[in-house]
């Protein structure tokens, strides 16, 4: 796996906002022309974070055995891993850094798995997951802080395949952007664009007709999820041209 430190990457940058270790110079240089377009990004990075949090808690009481998740980052303190330490677990990225360091910090875990993979391009992550899961296919499946960043074709394609995949039980976590007035979109992609990606916002009803035919159970917003609706000042929220919702849908 080759490390481009030339450019930066959004999952470093992400690492960078939530205080971690794991990112170069051009993450950081990115993340602070980000932040004076996104003064709450940290914020919000936070908010996403401890929604997968609230999600390993939930899975945990449930007694979810099995479980994948999409654009992992690394699965630190506070990750799934933490909340699910017997369950089989199978990360992915396409951040070589996050699998590298993925795959050390799992090695004495012979129940998780880190793999590299394309979510444009899910075959080989689907391969993966049916060598690692093998026949049981009732899976919980993360997927936090990425619908976001890619468009609907993709996107569709990605959840439609997955839902093919898993079997009748199976759970899905999703966050997702929900732009604020018209210029959401023009101001994300301004931001974006400095990381070397796009930004989909899409409304709640956009992002349910997005996930069929995952069925959605429970559409809000993160702060209201986490029970945290003062985290953000209402000068902050009044400024910011996003919202952020998490979903729970069933197979």
């Amino acid at each position: 796996m080759e490390i481009d430190t030339s450019k930066p990457h959004i999952g470093r940058v992400y690492d960078y906002v939530l205080g971690g270790h794991h990112n170069y110079d051009v993450d950081r240089r990115a993340a602070t022309e980000i932040l004076k377009l996104l003064p709450t990004y940290p914020k919000w990075a936070k908010l996403n974070r401890w929604f997968i949090q609230l999600v390993g808690q939930q899975w945990s009481e449930a007694g979810i055995a099995s479980v994948l998740d999409l654009a992992s980052g690394l699965p630190t303190q506070g990750h799934l891993n933490d909340y699910l330490p017997e369950a089989r677990i199978l990360f992915s990225d396409i951040d070589p850094v996050s699998v590298i360091y993925g795959e050390k910090l799992l090695a004495d875990k012979p129940n998780m798995r880190y793999v590299q993979a394309d979510l444009r391009d899910p075959s080989p992550l689907f391969t993966a997951a049916a060598q690692f899961f093998g026949a049981e296919r009732r899976i919980a499946v993360g997927c936090i802080g990425i619908a976001y960043m890619m468009d609907d074709e993709h996107a569709r394609d990605l959840l439609r395949r997955m839902h093919a995949f898993c079997a009748r039980g199976s759970v899905m976590a999703l966050s997702f952007i929900v732009p604020r007035g018209a210029s959401a979109a023009q101001v994300l992609n301004g931001a974006a664009s400095l990381a070397g990606i796009k930004a989909y916002p899409r409304t709640p009803e956009e992002m349910t007709a997005l996930v069929a035919p995952w069925k959605v159970q429970v559409c809000r917003p993160l702060m209201e999820w986490l029970d945290l609706d003062d985290f953000l000042t209402q000068e902050e929220c009044d400024a910011s041209p996003f919202d952020m919702l998490g979903l729970i849908a069933h197979h």
